[in-house]
């Protein structure tokens, strides 16, 4: 009987679209290619496959597979026979053969989901699954346990490879039965022969980064996204679920610095930035006031709706909130597995390296030297590394790392016409160690499933290293090193771990890996990797952060670096906003176009910080003398002490020196004696310049004429010329009357 499925015309026109979307958008795709998950696939049941012991063909003992069968249809189903798929066998006529190649396992995972790929066993009753009735939008777990014999008699000869394995649900609607399957799933199989030793080294990359953008005043933006993030299924709290999951597994967690301090922040509320000085210890003293009156709270116009200024939802939170705790409970999980686990730091904020290379080429070493105060204060040791989302990164990038950080490339960097045997597993750019990560088992397995279900990830990671020991032969195979994406589905890790316990595979964290490449030693004695030769598509150098971004980051780093200075070393202020600079160039900031103008107005708060001490000279000074010296008043309205010093200008005919450096106390006013002297006459114009105890000007200055003492020389001169003139006056006239008295006494 053939059996008409009940179809809504919505749903069947939404097919129809997405089909002609898919047609528009992915010209090249192969016919009849369809990504798993596809919208053309619309099975009425929907099958999992949540468990699949062991990961690989077992030599004995039974493989047993678990998972759900969900009605997804409108209609109720009855009778559900569940059984196993397999891509071998005397049945499979026209199956593809086993896989052994790369090539082959990307095309299968793009496979039409209703492709035939392997036959249904129906042999035996014993081996399959039944569920009896499943109304619209319910679940059923489901087990079929296969015993060896069955397996011995499917793959009666089986060889080194990777074979389709999965499950069919056969059931009975209103319309009857057939034997069409009525939902399937499909993963990867690998075996290897047992006469084959060897092993892959295997690191497994658990990357922890994302978006972190502070508003003008500190708090950190898109509370409502970090809510999200944090959750078990976010890209945050996802990954670190997933990696937790490994128990005593090697695991290595690839991590923005910057991202457990801002989960810091969003636990202690989100406050606003503030200037606080620090005890010995490292935190606040006791009297400060935690919840400043000049901080925003929820709902103030920084938040959803607010000004257009201010970062979208921006906002102080209450304490035990739904983010608080779950920032809380983030950090909790998240000090336990780092303090015990290989931790690889990306630089600091997650610059957009390739942009920076450009734009502000200090960046990488600014981010690289930024301390995280959570790691610090977890006692976190370290590995650095490099690492794009995407995999890429350009010869311009590379030679900004200048330390002994291990580069990761994604194998999609390294052309056909470069690497006509397929990409190296490492080797170095200079001295710069690289490790070639596989990008393309990190998309997952093949549809209908999801891709990056925990067991659809972990096969494909099986099937690439058996891949990878046929290729070796009889050598050593290749490491292999995958960075878990982002978005992985944590619900079922463990099993995704427990899976990898086989001797296919030797898990190893990322610096073994690195070792092994460079030998022990520095990336000089790895193979050599010209930069030329990587592929780095245009589509990627236009994706990169603008040079505006890079310029107000650069203007708020020198910035708060000078309010640091003046505040003083009892202050961490200045490294606060350095890290908030650093974070605002991360790659998850390409594509916002609020990127440099949110920079913008954190460094207008630095400025309107320095501007608080000010400089008031007088008028003008005029000297009794060819050197003397006045007083200029520097004022501080800051709550808080600050060490600056005067910087003067003027031209070669005088010489000006400040009293440096002038410490001033919070809210106070001081009057600074300057000196001067001058080489000449005439009036000498003079600048004189706020800065901090580096000789950075922190904005504050004025000017003021200074006349030249030589002009009093002048009137002094002319003063003893006309008093030297009265006095020989004065002698004539009395020698005068003296001849005059004898000349009468004589007559």
């Amino acid at each position: 009987m053939v059996r008409r499925r009940t179809r809504l015309l919505a749903l069947g026109l939404a097919t129809a679209l997405v089909a002609l979307a898919v047609v528009l958008v992915a010209p090249g795709a192969p016919a009849g290619a369809a990504a798993p998950e596809d919208e053309e696939y619309d099975a009425p049941l929907e099958i999992t496959i949540d468990e699949l012991t062991p990961g690989v063909l077992p030599l004995t003992g039974p493989l047993i597979v678990r998972g759900q069968v969900t009605n997804v249809d409108l209609e109720t189903w009855q009778r559900i026979n569940l059984y196993p798929v397999f891509g071998a066998g005397p049945d499979c006529t026209g199956c593809p053969p086993a896989m052994t190649t790369e090539a082959e396992l990307t095309a299968a995972v793009a496979t039409d989901p209703e492709a035939q790929v392997g036959v249904r066993y129906t042999d035996d009753e014993a081996v399959r699954a039944q569920v009896e009735t499943l109304g619209p939008g319910e679940s059923m777990s489901y087990t079929i346990r296969i015993p060896q014999r069955v397996l011995r008699q499917v793959f009666a000869n089986p060889t080194t490879g990777v074979y389709w394995f999965g499950v069919h649900a056969l059931g009975e609607n209103p319309d009857g039965r057939d034997l069409l399957a009525d939902g399937r799933a499909r993963t990867f199989l690998p075996y290897v022969a047992p006469d084959t030793d060897a092993s892959v080294d295997t690191a497994v990359v658990v990357p922890l980064r994302g978006r972190v953008a502070h508003s003008a005043t500190g708090e950190l933006g898109r509370t409502t996204w970090w809510e999200d993030a944090l959750s078990p299924q976010g890209t945050l709290g996802g990954p670190l679920a997933f990696g937790s999951a490994g128990g005593g597994a090697p695991v290595t967690w690839l991590l923005d610095p910057a991202l457990p301090d801002a989960v810091s922040q969003l636990a202690a509320g989100n406050p606003t930035r503030e200037i606080t000085p620090v005890t010995p210890d490292g935190t606040p003293p006791e009297d400060e006031d935690p919840s400043p009156s000049g901080s925003k709270s929820e709902g103030d116009d920084a938040g959803e709706g607010g000004d257009a200024g201010a970062e979208v939802g921006a906002a102080t939170l209450e304490p035990g909130s739904p983010l608080v705790r779950a920032a809380q409970a983030w950090l909790q999980r998240a000090q336990t597995v780092l303090t015990d686990d290989t931790v690889a730091a990306l630089p600091y904020g997650d610059p957009d390296l390739a942009a920076a290379a450009r734009a502000l080429p200090s960046a990488y070493a600014t981010a690289r030297k930024h301390a995280s105060p959570t790691l610090t204060a977890w006692g976190v040791e370290s590995t650095p590394v490099v690492a794009a989302p995407n995999g890429y990164l350009d010869a311009g990038a590379i030679e900004k790392v200048d330390d002994a950080a291990a580069v990761l490339l994604g194998e999609q960097m390294f052309p056909a016409a470069a690497y006509p045997d397929g990409p190296p597993a490492g080797g170095a750019v200079g001295d710069r160690p690289v490790v070639v990560t596989s990008t393309a088992t990190a998309r997952g397995g093949p549809g209908p499933d999801p891709a990056l279900a925990p067991v659809a990830l972990r096969q494909r990671l099986l099937s690439e290293a058996v891949v990878r020991v046929l290729r070796a032969g009889d050598d050593r195979p290749d490491p292999l090193v995958v960075v878990i994406p982002t978005s992985v589905d944590a619900a079922g890790a463990r099993a995704f771990w427990e899976g990898l316990d086989t001797d296919l595979i030797d898990l190893v964290d990322l610096p073994a890996v690195t070792d092994d490449i460079t030998g022990g030693g520095s990336g000089a004695s790895a193979p050599r990797i010209d930069p030329d030769d990587l592929a780095y598509p245009d589509g990627q150098a236009k994706a990169q952060l603008g040079t505006g971004v890079f310029g107000e980051a650069g203007a708020l780093i020198r910035s708060a670096r000078s309010l640091q200075s003046i505040l003083g070393e009892g202050y961490t202020i200045g490294d606060t906003v350095v890290g908030e600079a650093l974070a605002g160039t991360s790659y998850a900031m390409r594509g916002d176009a609020d990127a440099a103008p949110r920079l913008g107005r954190s460094r207008s708060w630095v400025v309107e910080q320095l501007d608080k001490v000010s400089l008031d000279a007088p008028q003008g000074v005029t000297l009794s003398s060819s050197s003397g010296s006045f007083n200029v008043a520097v004022s501080n309205t800051l709550d808080h002490a600050v060490t600056v010093r005067i910087e003067v200008a003027t031209d070669d005919g005088a010489t000006i020196k400040a009293a440096n450096p002038i410490v001033l106390a919070a809210n106070s006013r001081s009057s600074v004696p300057i000196s001067a002297d001058m080489h000449g006459t005439g009036v000498h114009n003079v600048r004189l310049r706020l800065t901090d105890v580096t000789g950075t000007p922190i904005g504050a200055e004025d000017e003021l004429p200074i006349r030249s003492g030589q002009v009093g020389v002048v009137i002094w001169a002319i003063i003893g010329t006309g008093a030297g003139i009265l006095f020989v006056a004065i002698g004539i006239r009395l020698v005068r009357r003296f001849r005059a008295a004898r000349g009468a006494a004589a007559t």
